[in-house]
């Protein structure tokens, strides 16, 4: 007997498909299109740059944020020679100041976590997880292993350019300044992770990386991410370990 689709499996297959474009525009395509610009800059083929562009828009969809990851790279290799090199060069990172500021992400990250837990509790509001959370939590060892490097790698150097450099140093901060460019692109940052329950982390995360990135620079911002994203992978990891 043929499955039944009800409207409501309709309806969520609609909204994940709209989800899936949202962070495929927003997060993806940017790479790519600062990218062009710097090739067009350099006056190089753009019949080239429209076969790398339908490769890019292919690879990614099949390969999630590793080909928009790479193209991070090459986005800073070719600001090298800009005065925008600055902020992206490698030497201006210190290890164990990135460290102490990390540590003090966290401590007010586990304050917030708390209260929101508290609130929740006392309303009787239950949330589901980040979505890929759940499905980290639900996929065989050997797929949440090949998951770990796009998680607290890829993301956080992709996500970080997208969100901290081009979003909020880029485009908000020009026009309305620091503090309101801060508060929007760690919104949509928040947003766009589609997750209530980890909302005002995900923002906090997005309001303290801003900082970071206004202050120390984008690896600061990266590191910063990375620890964030590890410690999550970290703890589902021992969760899932723990019942096998």
């Amino acid at each position: 007997m043929p499955k039944i689709i009800t409207q409501g499996e309709i309806t969520m297959f609609g909204l994940e498909i709209i989800k899936n474009i949202l962070v495929f525009m927003i997060v993806y395509i940017p790479p790519f299109l600062i990218f062009a610009k710097f090739w067009r800059e350099r006056r190089r083929s753009n019949v080239l740059l429209v076969f790398i562009g339908i490769l890019y828009i292919i690879s990614s969809i099949f390969m999630e944020n590793f080909i928009p990851f790479i193209f991070v790279f090459l986005n800073i290799k070719y600001m090298r020679h800009s005065g925008e090199f600055n902020e992206f060069d490698i030497k201006n990172f210190k290890f164990v100041k990135a460290l102490n500021l990390t540590i003090i992400f966290y401590i007010v990250s586990i304050a917030i976590s708390t209260v929101q837990t508290i609130i929740l509790s006392n309303f009787k509001v239950e949330l589901k997880h980040q979505e890929i959370v759940t499905n980290m939590v639900n996929m065989p060892l050997e797929k949440f292993l090949i998951m770990v490097p796009i998680v607290i790698i890829f993301a956080p150097v992709l996500e970080e350019f997208v969100f901290r450099w081009l979003l909020f140093k880029k485009i908000f901060s020009r026009r309305m300044g620091v503090y309101l460019a801060a508060l929007l692109s760690s919104a949509i940052f928040a947003v766009i992770h589609f997750s209530l329950n980890a909302f005002a982390v995900i923002l906090w995360v997005g309001l303290y990386n801003c900082y970071l990135m206004n202050k120390k620079g984008y690896w600061y911002a990266v590191f910063n991410h990375f620890i964030f994203n590890s410690i999550t992978i970290a703890a589902l990891l021992a969760e899932k370990l723990k019942f096998m």
